[in-house]
């Protein structure tokens, strides 16, 4: 049995085909997941390092122009009202800005022009605080005159430092915007990468499920129409044409078939003709029968008149003998076509098994095509699963958004709190707020972007729920084709049945002629002799009469049987 077509090309395998697409799918989605989860745990710490470095440089910077100011509104209040506390705030300021500003210049993330700006800062506020040092050693020695002169003219210089450190301000702002827009550009590449991998696999599951329907429909019409053939009795199958464009599996199930349907075809029609040769003999024995029993009358008659002639006698005898030759002839023969029959329906059943053996070996790679398809379904919803932790990690972005804005409103109103003082602190705060709202607008679009891809990943689900159903019915026409070789093996056990009851009678009848035959040699001797009593002719004619009747009785079996067979395979079309 062959499974490649004419034109020498290999059939395709329809489980293996499945079978790669499957972890074809599965190397997609489980590459765009780990892509995925790669990508958003490099963000997140990215973003943290950021996060980590502009909290640290926000707060070296505002707490350097706190100082300073601080320092200088002392330096103003020593001035107004002369105080070793006020001296002492004085010192204590310019002490920690010094330290702020080393601990400033010591930031991972400054640039060459924030180290500019430090250095100028440094530079500004040494000179600013040498000037009010030398002011307050004038008021100590009672030059008050003196001392407000030099701090008159260093007031330019504090408001440019106080410009500087603005500046030192705006530039970290500037660093959070460039940051936050650096994270929205990396979230949307992501957010295009995650579409274009879950458009790849749900496009390769829909080509694949759309090509194995293709591949299982044509095929399963095809076989079920010859399942539903052999069903009906009919036995003229031809699949040839029809199997070429089969997938591998389907093909070997066609074949199976066509090949059941000649051997089939074969045993059927030498059955109905031995069925027709054992109804003639059955007639042929039937007419002997009559034969004799006309023979068995000549010898009665003959025993009323045996004085007339014991010529005519052994004429008779002699003819009786010929025709039981040609009986046990007969005999013979119809004993040789039922141990034909019987080798026959043996063959019948030895292919009707195998057909079936055939037809469960396809039943089972069918129910490997629907564990595949059922095993793809698991994998898909487990990356449907897998979507969660997305969604866990946009809600740890949203939350971390809505403190930064909390703490955004705190600084602003501590800021409103400071006054004048604040109003550069203020500025910082909004522009962190307007950052935090911007992080949870992104948290919402990446959201919204993986509640659509659940959503197609559940559309894939569905559809492989449709293929499953679909290689139901494959696995409902296989059985159909099971269950009608269930009945030619059960067709076939009653014809082996009727061919060994035609061969019980024809047994009988050899038998029931071999005591025929020695009636007549017991006959035979008596004419010859002429010396026997006609008593005992009488006794040999009555056994030879039982006799005849008992053939005839043999024959009329022998005649329903051969009928009862012919019945059996006329239910079959060849």
């Amino acid at each position: 049995m062959s499974i490649v077509p004419a034109d020498g090309r290999r059939r395709r395998r329809l489980s293996a085909w499945l079978r790669g697409g499957g972890v074809a799918i599965v190397i997609l989605v489980l590459a765009g997941a780990g892509a995925t989860l790669v990508a958003l745990q490099l963000l997140q710490r990215d973003m943290e390092k950021r996060m980590t470095q502009l909290r640290a440089s926000s707060e070296v910077g505002t707490a350097l122009e706190s100082l300073i100011l601080n320092q200088i509104a002392s330096g103003e209040q020593y001035l107004l009202a002369p105080s070793p506390e006020f001296a002492r705030s004085f010192a204590d300021y310019g002490r920690q800005a010094h330290e702020q500003r080393r601990k400033y210049k010591d930031l991972a993330n400054i640039t060459t022009a924030e180290q500019q700006q430090i250095t100028a800062v440094e530079q500004s506020h040494q000179s600013i605080e040498v000037e009010y040092a030398l002011a307050h050693a004038q008021l100590d020695v009672g030059d008050r005159e003196g001392a407000l002169r030099r701090v008159a003219a260093v007031r330019p210089r504090t408001q440019e430092l106080e410009e500087n450190i603005r500046s030192i301000s705006a530039a970290q702002t500037q660093k959070v915007t460039d940051a936050a827009a650096s994270l929205r550009t990396d979230v949307r590449k992501w957010q295009a990468f995650l579409a274009l991998m879950a458009l790849a696999a749900g496009a390769l599951t829909a080509w694949l499920i759309w090509w194995a329907l293709r591949m299982i429909q044509k095929p399963l019409e095809t076989l079920g129409g010859a399942a539903r053939q052999l069903g009906e009795g009919d036995l003229r199958l031809n699949m040839t044409g029809h199997t070429d464009d089969m997938p591998e599996e389907f093909a070997a199930l066609a074949d199976t078939f066509e090949h059941m349907s000649g051997q089939l075809r074969n045993i059927v029609g030498e059955t109905a003709g031995t069925a027709q040769r054992i109804s003639n003999f059955a007639s042929d024995l039937s007419s002997i029968s009559e034969e004799v029993a006309a023979s068995s009358g000549e010898v009665a008659t003959a025993m009323v008149g045996i004085a007339s002639g014991a010529e005519t006698q052994s004429q008779g005898l002699q003819a009786t003998r010929d025709a039981l030759e040609e009986m046990g002839r007969r005999s013979d023969e119809i004993v040789n076509a039922s141990q034909t029959v019987t080798s026959l329906s043996e063959q019948i059943y030895l292919v009707a098994a195998q057909s079936r053996s055939e037809v469960s070996t396809a039943l089972q790679r069918l129910l490997e095509i629907r564990e595949v398809v059922t095993e793809s379904a698991s994998q898909v919803t487990e990356l449907e699963q897998a979507s969660a932790q997305i969604d866990r990690f946009v809600e740890t972005i949203t939350g971390i958004a809505r403190q930064t804005n909390l703490l955004a409103l705190n600084a602003a109103i501590e800021a409103a709190r400071a006054g004048e003082h604040g109003r550069g602190f203020a500025v910082v705060a909004e522009e962190v707020r307007k950052l935090a709202e911007g992080s949870a607008r992104a948290a919402s679009e990446v959201a919204q972007n993986v509640q659509t891809i659940r959503g197609r990943i559940e559309e894939v689900v569905s559809t492989m729920s449709r293929s499953t159903t679909k290689v139901a019915d494959v696995e409902e026409v296989s059985r159909g084709a099971d269950s009608a070789l269930e009945q030619i093996l059960a067709a076939v056990d009653g014809v082996r049945l009727g061919a060994d009851q035609v061969e019980q009678a024809a047994l009988r009848n050899s038998a029931a002629m071999g005591g025929v035959e020695a009636a007549l040699t017991d006959v035979s001797g008596t004419s010859e002799s002429h010396a026997a009593s006609a008593e005992e002719v009488s006794a040999a004619a009555e056994e030879q009469s039982a006799a005849t009747q008992e053939m005839s009785a043999s024959s009329a079996e022998l005649l329903h049987a051969a009928e009862r067979m012919r019945e059996l395979v006329s239910g079959f079309r060849v």
